[in-house]
């Protein structure tokens, strides 16, 4: 895939998903599908944090906090991650979601959502509502609480089919449970890539 700059989420990409990836090894067995994804994801990003900044994987210092808050007030991502410079510069944004949407059996909002506000985790991607224009590498985490992960694909790529037919569908990487996709904005050009980090809740 050819992007027209090198922005920071490409320059410290591998660091970050290497940060995910121990993160979700070493807290995976915590994690409880009865429990909200927020309480979810604090672990997480306990462990992100730790793994990022005590130069774990890179000699880079990555910070990893929760719920990042957009000065144009269109919402907040659940997790980030940034440098330990002047503006603590964020270089990378995952969204969590639960499969299936809270208080559901089947209904997700992984890919598209209408409540008062538009609550699908790719669809904010593509609308700009998360992530930011000049990173064009952006998380999704999903806590998957019941059917199996083969089944849930095949939802999601049939909705990704079905709305926004131009996108890719997720397609997986060699890390278990691990999907990329690529996806165009809806509000200007270009296109960005998807990482989608997929955690096996159902014996939890």
């Amino acid at each position: 895939m050819h992007f027209d700059h090198i922005d920071y989420s490409h320059k410290y990409l591998e660091d970050i998903l290497c940060i995910i990836r121990k993160g979700i090894l070493q807290k995976q067995a915590v994690l409880n599908k009865n429990r909200r994804e927020g309480l979810n994801s604090q672990p997480l990003v306990d462990s992100f944090n730790a793994i990022g900044t005590t130069y774990a994987v890179s000699k880079t210092w990555i910070g990893v906090q929760k719920e990042h808050e957009r000065e144009d007030n269109k919402g907040r991502e659940d997790i980030y991650f940034y440098l330990n410079d002047d503006n603590y510069t964020r270089i990378f944004f995952v969204e969590a979601k639960r499969l299936p949407k809270y208080d559901s059996t089947g209904e997700e909002e992984y890919v598209i959502g209408e409540s008062s506000k538009p609550s699908g985790g790719i669809q904010r991607y593509k609308l700009g509502n998360h992530g930011d224009y000049s990173l064009r590498h952006n998380g999704i985490i999903a806590y998957v609480e019941n059917k199996s992960i083969e089944e849930w694909i095949l939802n999601i790529n049939d909705k990704i089919t079905s709305e926004y037919p131009n996108d890719s569908l997720l397609v997986p990487t060699n890390f278990e449970n691990e999907y990329t996709s690529t996806h165009n904005y809806l509000n200007q050009e270009g296109e960005f890539l998807m990482h989608h980090f997929w955690i096996n809740l159902t014996k939890n």
